[in-house]
């Protein structure tokens, strides 16, 4: 496999002639099937089918298609050239003319006409360090960083591609945004025309002046989607390709991890340190050592020399979970019960000898589950419901790139050995995940199954949340994680984020502090390191940095209301959590903004991601002012020079915001979502208008789909709040608020039906 290698048009043999009738197609060696149908809401679909060349489309994970309008809006000429239109007429695609679709033997492309003003986004994970994608070759392909690139390429610039493929693209004109998902396993590759000419030191070192989309293997699969604005065009992509489910509200507090991490007596020593500190902590993560021998679903009796459930247990009472890791790899042991059962069953992947494929990894010479089998999802679901049961509250899932040392994975065949690695191993990662999630679901079928991944595909939404991969403690992955997050978000996987703090290497004071007030509220929030870094825990660190991590940790659970809510968004609507600037004011200038991010519609943070600095220039975006929670001021919209020492972070709230918070700065894991603190943000004189529906319910069960949710509905007019519980099923919810005037900051207790906020006077009281 070569990652830095594109196929080039002038390879390809394109369509010269199309029947509508039946679809066929002339090319210079034969016909094949070329069909284009249209569903509702601007949505369509684009795909070939050639038994010769492709097998029908292998996803595991089907799409979740609006109703089909058969070809309304799409014009296909007699010579292969196709059009999309809105319901409304207006254009949405074009391919190129005489060459918008080609083959060349299993490798396919799509060639689209962009206009002049056009801008890219997406790409899902990427490392670019930058938020618009003009001017970028890229392929798709779930890789093994640390073991697929050398260090020096990795350590301190971006390497491409990373371990998570989303091959999606949305595409900013004049005309609106339009989306291009290429729901295809195999690999698959885009090149964007644009900007971007840092890689040209000769002229065919340009991108293409089209937009080119394709796949090296796999039947062509092509979704295009359009909307007027990114937010729109991101919510009928989530709908596509699967919501994120409801998480339990502790997989969204602060987690701890570190690679080294054993079993019982660590995890109490960080429980009762977590515990003396004050400082929340909901999950505490074990990296292999818990493993006897690096043996998939067998734990160290000298780490656990109870069990885990005694561990749990001790836990619980802190309202802390275990978890572990699971990596796909089963050691190849005659004895080993994994091993036995499936290579009784005939679970493992096939080399082209017909034997079990064999990798090294962890445990020495290592066999893989075929996971695009549903009989082998099966038997692995089985084990991990015995795992989910013996006391483990969730897990993480890693090296599931598939990674395989040393060994060439081209010689790891699926399907019986019938069909070639490349086909499959993107989605490998996402088959590990439906089994794990099912087995999960049958040791807790009333409980909402919490897994982390570290690959997946198109689909994974539905299973896991991804954490942005093996990262390194500099400056270079610090700025990167916040455009990579931001990607992957509008790409339909919102629930995400990276290791805080970095990986591999020491995290510093200062960038450690950084770390926390740059990510303490994306989706997922992990300190995580690697076995010979220093120890990172918050109380490692001098007094003054411990505040720092300790407050950012605080403030982060004192939020989790807020991130709930936009949890319960996502998956009513498909709305993204954290989003670029663009997503909310759709304005070409913010294109480029990438060390700035919205969370929600309402609060936007900056944060200084330059050591050394302790000021930055923010933009505040649309025409309402915005109030700063670090230094209590309101700013009108515009370029603002932001001061924030270490310790403080810019973050800013637009006027007419409620967000939903805890009462106070927490100390432990307790969360009474039926008590929530709302922060109204009221400009004096506003007279504009904003309502928010909140929820309530137990933050961990499905109780939640039977009824067993409240719902509170606040609207906010001029200076007036007004309330009204709408639903009860999990009792009463009683608000207060916090108020912002001009530059003033005060609590108010709700004691009516209806608060006013103009006149008052109210003591300041800082944010940060």
């Amino acid at each position: 496999m070569f990652f830095t290698k594109y196929p080039h048009p002038a390879n390809f043999v394109f369509v010269k002639g199309y029947e509508s009738k039946d679809g066929t197609t002339d090319l210079a060696q034969g016909k094949l099937e070329l069909t284009a149908r249209s569903f509702e809401g601007d949505v369509f679909h684009l795909a070939a089918k050639d038994p010769d060349r492709w097998s029908e489309n292998l996803s595991l994970e089907p799409l979740d298609a609006p109703p089909c309008q058969c070809d309304c809006g799409i014009t296909a000429s007699s010579q292969g050239d196709f059009e999309f239109h809105t319901d409304d007429g207006k254009l949405v695609a074009r391919t190129v003319r005489g060459a918008g679709f080609g083959v060349c033997a299993e490798a396919s492309i799509f060639q689209f006409e962009v206009p002049e003003d056009a801008l890219f986004f997406g790409m899902g994970e990427k490392w670019f360090n930058r938020l618009e994608l003009s001017g970028i070759r890229t392929k798709f392909w779930n890789t093994d960083v640390w073991s697929d690139f050398h260090w020096g390429q990795w350590a301190e610039h971006p390497v491409d591609p990373p371990y998570f493929s989303f091959p999606y693209l949305a595409m900013r004109s004049s005309s609106g945004w339009t989306g291009f998902l290429l729901h295809n396993p195999g690999t698959t590759f885009m090149e964007t025309p644009g900007r971007d000419t840092t890689r040209v030191f000769v002229e065919w070192q340009r991108t293409a002046r089209h937009l080119l989309l394709g796949s090296e293997c796999g039947e062509p699969h092509l979704w295009i989607l359009h909307a007027d604005s990114l937010g729109e065009l991101t919510e009928k992509l989530q709908q596509l390709v699967g919501k994120t489910p409801l998480p339990p509200i502790w997989s969204l507090g602060y987690q701890q991890s570190r690679w080294g991490y054993g079993g019982h007596k660590d995890l109490l020593g960080l429980d009762a340190k977590f515990e003396k500190l004050g400082i929340p902590c909901t999950g505490l993560w074990l990296d292999l050592d818990y493993m006897d021998g690096f043996r998939i679903f067998e734990v160290s009796k000298r780490q656990f020399p109870e069990g885990p459930s005694v561990t749990a247990g001790a836990l619980s009472r802190n309202s802390r979970r275990i978890v572990p890791i699971i990596d796909p790899g089963v050691k190849q042991e005659p004895g080993y019960r994994v091993y036995d059962d499936g290579h009784t069953q005939g679970v493992f992947c096939k080399n082209p000898e017909g034997k079990e494929f064999v990798g090294l990894v962890w445990p020495g010479e290592t066999v893989f589950p075929d996971f695009t089998e549903a009989r082998v999802r099966d038997w692995w679901a089985g084990y991990a419901k015995d795992f989910r049961s013996s006391g483990f509250g969730a897990c993480w899932v890693d090296m599931n790139d598939p990674s395989t040392g040393p060994v060439d994975p081209t010689g790891m065949l699926f399907r019986s050995g019938s069909q070639a690695h490349a086909l499959h191993r993107n989605q490998y990662a996402l088959g590990m995940q439906m089994a794990t999630f099912e087995g999960f679901r049958q040791a807790c079928p009333n409980e909402r199954p919490f897994i982390l991944s570290r690959s997946g595909f198109i689909g994974t939404s539905k299973y896991a949340a991804v954490w942005t991969g093996d990262n390194i403690s500099n400056e270079f992955y610090l700025q990167q994680s916040i455009p990579t997050t931001l990607g992957m978000s509008i790409s339909g996987q919102p629930f995400n984020g990276p290791d805080i703090g970095g990986f591999g290497g020491d995290a510093g004071d200062e960038l450690m502090a950084r770390w926390f007030e740059a990510c303490f509220l994306f989706p997922f929030f992990r300190n995580h390191s690697t076995l010979d870094s220093r120890l990172e825990e918050p109380w490692r660190y001098p007094a003054k940095t411990q505040k720092t991590l300790a407050h950012f940790i605080r403030l982060r659970h004192q939020f989790l209301p807020f991130l709930y809510q936009l949890f319960v968004r996502q998956e009513e609507t498909g709305e993204a959590l954290v989003r670029p600037l663009i997503y909310d004011f759709d304005d070409a200038s913010l294109a480029d903004v990438a060390d700035q991010f919205m969370v929600g519609p309402w609060l936007m943070h900056a944060p200084i991601l330059k050591l050394g600095d302790d000021s930055r220039e923010v933009v505040l975006p649309g025409r309402e002012p915005w109030f700063g929670l670090s230094d209590g001021k309101w700013r009108k919209p515009g370029r603002h020079v932001i001061k924030a020492k270490l310790g403080s972070t810019p973050l800013f709230v637009r006027a007419g915001a409620m967000i939903p918070l805890l009462p106070d700065l927490p100390t432990d894991n307790r969360v009474e979502l039926t008590r929530p603190m709302f922060f109204v943000a009221v400009p004096d004189g506003w007279s504009g208008k904003n309502a928010t529906e909140y929820v309530a319910d137990d933050g961990l069960t499905y109780d939640y789909q039977k009824g067993k949710r409240s719902k509170l509905e606040v609207r906010l007019e001029g200076a007036s709040i007004q309330w009204e519980q709408t639903q009860a099923g999990f009792g009463g919810i009683a608000p207060t608020f916090v108020t912002v005037g001009v530059d003033q900051v005060g609590d108010l207790s709700a004691s009516s039906d209806e608060l006013r906020l103009s006149g008052k006077q109210f003591a300041v009281k800082r944010w940060n």
